[in-house]
């Protein structure tokens, strides 16, 4: 890995390769703080470069100083799991033989809080070849200096490393901390239509809608033909940018909206992301009509086409997709989706307050169910109890009353209350603030 004062995240960087790889070569490229001592007390073999505004450079570097025939090349604030380790060291002894040069692993982004923001895909670990190394002074990518393809295994659906820097990178990006590199870059290589891409990141970042704008649509049209139908951070994500910044800006305007859908989807119709970000703007908006039936889209696409460098921001916030389709139709008055969707999430996780407040709402809003009164109450926590709750126990009997009473089902709420003690019901009216 290449560094700078990285003292709180370098330990747990290094920490995760122990017992799996044979050395560990930290490149500082100028710290102040206390990321070479701590790298120094792990046992890494530490290095320096000085730094000339060139990651590619920094990164070859370290490569140079490697002495096995296999490289894990991440950042400070990466790392793997142990369960993926163990699994990584088996799947490298398992390429050993094969024309395979390197390996794609997801990514999953994580902001500070440990939510799960976006998975991607990555190409970290790679053979230790003198063709291969990285190019560019900033967004580098690995890349094999005789021109020829390289040669990757997928092992997407199975490795991931974590990235908990999501968040700060963000932060860093609106400093227009990388603006100065970019432009540099696109100075030397201006049809470049990657870095077109990045420049107008940084431009979303900084709120320039129309130079954003103008950016990426630069970079889609310098695409060769050759690329155009590929999936990845440069081509089919940059029509997603595109797609964000007619969204995301003061006053969008839907024909530009639904023009930067167009042109994205037919250039990559496999996608996930262009639909479920219009979904989610459709609901926000409240037109969730339009918003069911493109999260309807997004999900098929998924499931269809999975996620092998597709469906960053859908993966990561799939949670978020089923509640949101769940929530429109619920407005859409499709009571029988709406449980299905709801049903869907609380097997994975019964707890979730908002998603049971919806389910609730969707049944007391069951015609058939409210013309039954407090019977159809019965039959709806009946529900609840074998399908997701234990009501022997007063946590889950206090969860679904909450929910019910968020939800303003009152029958429900009847029908929970006397599954309580008279002591019992003391107490939860005290917690809940009536007593």
């Amino acid at each position: 890995m290449i560094v700078k004062n990285e003292e709180k995240d370098i330990e747990r960087a290094l920490s995760w390769g122990k017992g799996i790889v044979a050395e560990q070569i930290v490149v500082d490229t100028g710290s102040t703080d206390r990321t070479v001592e701590i790298a120094e007390q792990m046992g890494a073999k530490v290095y320096y470069f000085q730094w000339i505004d060139d990651f590619a450079a920094a990164k070859n570097f370290a490569i140079e100083k490697a002495n096995y025939e296999w490289i894990v090349f991440l950042d400070a604030d990466e790392y793997f799991l142990p369960e993926d380790a163990r699994k990584l060291l088996y799947y490298v002894r398992s390429l050993h033989e094969t024309k395979f040069q390197a390996m794609l692993t997801g990514r999953v982004n994580v902001d500070n809080q440990g939510n799960v923001m976006a998975i991607n895909t990555q190409c970290r670990v790679f053979r230790n070849l003198p063709k291969l190394r990285y190019k560019r002074r900033i967004h580098e990518f690995l890349t094999s200096l005789d021109g020829r393809p390289m040669q990757m295994a997928d092992a997407v659906e199975e490795l991931s490393m974590y990235h908990t820097g999501y968040g700060e990178m963000e932060s860093q990006k609106k400093s227009g901390r990388n603006l100065k590199l970019i432009l540099e870059e696109l100075k030397e290589n201006p049809d470049d239509f990657e870095m077109w891409g990045y420049l107008g990141q940084e431009y979303e970042c900084m709120g320039e809608w129309d130079e954003a704008d103008k950016a990426y649509r630069k970079g889609l049209n310098l695409i060769p033909e050759s690329e155009k139908s590929s999936y990845d951070v440069s081509t089919s994500i940059t029509a997603l940018r595109l797609l964000e910044v007619q969204i995301y800006r003061p006053n969008p305007q839907l024909d530009s909206i639904m023009e930067a859908y167009q042109l994205a989807t037919e250039g990559w119709p496999q996608e996930a992301d262009y639909d479920y970000i219009l979904g989610k703007h459709f609901a926000a908006c409240g037109n969730f009509q339009d918003g069911e039936k493109h999260l309807r889209r997004a999900l098929d696409l998924l499931e269809k086409y999975g996620t092998t460098a597709k469906a960053m921001l859908l993966s990561g916030e799939i949670r978020r997709a089923y509640e949101l389709l769940a929530i429109c139709c619920y407005n859409n008055s499709d009571m029988a989706g709406c449980v299905k969707y709801t049903t869907l999430l609380l097997k994975e996780d019964p707890y979730l307050m908002n998603t049971v407040m919806i389910l609730i709402g969707a049944f007391h809003r069951d015609e058939e169910t409210m013309r039954k009164g407090k019977a159809g109450a019965v039959e709806v926590a009946s529900f609840l109890g074998k399908s997701f709750y234990d009501f022997q126990t007063l946590k889950d009997r206090l969860f679904v009353l909450k929910a019910a009473m968020a939800a303003g089902y009152p029958e429900l709420i009847q029908v929970m209350r006397e599954m309580f003690t008279p002591e019992e019901l003391v107490a939860v009216d005290r917690a809940l603030g009536k007593g």
